[in-house]
């Protein structure tokens, strides 16, 4: 259980005292390295490092929009969830909830109901080619919604972007976007499963 679910705290699950999460015991604890952009990472005695990235709730989708566009720190701001990675990344890094089921094909690749970790691509880059074939899943947040899809075509010369859904339900199909309408694009590089 420890080591599919690195969240919960040993002497909680052993004794049933304390708190569930680790999360209390790791806020004590000082960071061994945090990043530029304020990415906090705890070496872990296995060699591996737990990653601490802001995490954006679902209900907050409108003043999120409004504050990522300005925003230079979000400590403090938002909640905080781990993430277990091998190596420290730089970067701008946030926690997004996946709901609903346009990203679910009943296969391992799906993506929906957990966590994922997301690395913010910043603006200068989206007119060069997207690297969808490392990252074919990508968090695109617009001015009124955050969505969670692939992108599969990519028209550098107009700023256009193919989205698609997992799902092959006909509700779900293939939709263009300008990236000038989107606010932050993030690459999806690491996901959490909140299924049993």
């Amino acid at each position: 259980l420890l080591a599919s679910y690195f969240n919960v705290n040993e002497d909680w699950l052993w004794s049933g005292d304390g708190d569930m999460n680790k999360v209390g015991l790791i806020n004590k604890k000082e960071p061994s390295f945090t990043t530029k952009a304020g990415v906090k990472y705890y070496e872990m005695a296995n060699g591996k490092y737990r990653m601490r990235a802001p995490f954006i709730p679902i209900k907050a989708y409108a003043k999120y929009v409004d504050e990522c566009r300005d925003a230079e720190s979000y400590e403090d701001r938002y909640e905080e969830f781990d993430f277990i990675v091998d190596k420290i990344g730089h970067g701008r890094y946030f926690a997004f909830e996946i709901k609903g089921d346009s990203m679910d094909d009943d296969s391992k690749r799906s993506l929906c109901n957990g966590d994922v970790l997301a690395r913010e691509l910043s603006p200068e880059h989206w007119r060069s080619k997207l690297h969808t074939d490392d990252y074919p899943n990508w968090i695109i947040v617009l001015d009124n919604t955050i969505l969670c899809k692939q992108i599969i075509e990519q028209d550098i010369e107009t700023g256009r972007i193919m989205c698609h859904s997992l799902n092959p339900s006909p509700e779900y199909a293939d939709f263009e976007l300008k990236l000038d309408n989107v606010c932050q694009l993030c690459n999806i590089v690491q996901r959490v499963s909140n299924m049993f």
